[in-house]
């Protein structure tokens, strides 16, 4: 968990993400495409007065959450023997010993291919503009694209293979990015759009519509 960030738990709502952000004048709410619940907090507002405005929109966040969950079930099944693009790539989805469901072998074969493509990717925009990593896993992440660690070792998620290349790129950007600026202030956003060539709040934009997508949401 970044500093800053609170997460709690409600039992009809699920977990909420808690974000200072100084840069904020107002409270406000956030449900991504994930189901993932973040409430940006001014710092002058108190951790009971978020919650209390949070309470205030529970219906609200219900809501959404259920519109969400309806939009996946509604979204084609993948079944064993369809094929799986990846990134141009059609590969078969047949499930290996120890895989109960299509759903673990998805993410076996994107684990796959994104450790072939991922570590020389990452290294390849490093090295165009002038970044250090310690380290980078791949990892199954449901909620998030990637993080970095204090000692700047990255974090992507596997599903980045689903995204187009520029998406993906910008995710690897941003990560590398934190690799200076730990936290997302001025200096960071303003740095992230000189490496993504003035487009940062374009491409953020158009991440939010992309989904890590549960494929047997019923498991």
């Amino acid at each position: 968990m970044n500093k800053g960030e609170n997460i709690i738990y409600y039992k009809e709502i699920g977990e909420i993400r808690y974000v200072y952000n100084r840069r904020a004048k107002n409270l406000s709410i956030r449900i991504n495409q994930q189901g993932e619940v973040r409430v940006t907090i001014p710092r002058y507002v108190s951790q009971r007065s978020a919650e209390t405005f949070l309470m205030s929109k529970k219906h609200w966040i219900i809501k959404k959450l259920s519109e969400i969950n309806q939009i996946a079930d509604s979204e084609k099944k993948l079944r064993e023997g369809d094929v799986l693009n990846v990134r141009g790539k059609s590969i078969s989805i047949a499930l290996k010993k120890g895989e109960d469901d299509v759903e673990s072998a998805i993410w076996r074969i994107l684990r796959e291919e994104a450790h072939v493509y991922l570590p020389g990717r990452v290294e390849e925009l490093a090295a165009i503009h002038g970044f250090r990593t310690t380290g980078l896993k791949i990892r199954q992440m449901k909620t998030r694209w990637g993080s970095c660690t204090r000692k700047n070792s990255i974090n992507l998620n596997s599903w980045l293979m689903m995204l187009p290349d520029y998406l993906s790129d910008y995710v690897i950007l941003h990560e590398l990015v934190h690799t200076r600026h730990s936290d997302h202030s001025q200096k960071f956003w303003d740095a992230l759009d000189q490496v993504t060539g003035g487009s940062s709040k374009k491409l953020r934009k158009e991440l939010r519509t992309q989904r890590i997508m549960s494929v047997n949401p019923e498991h």
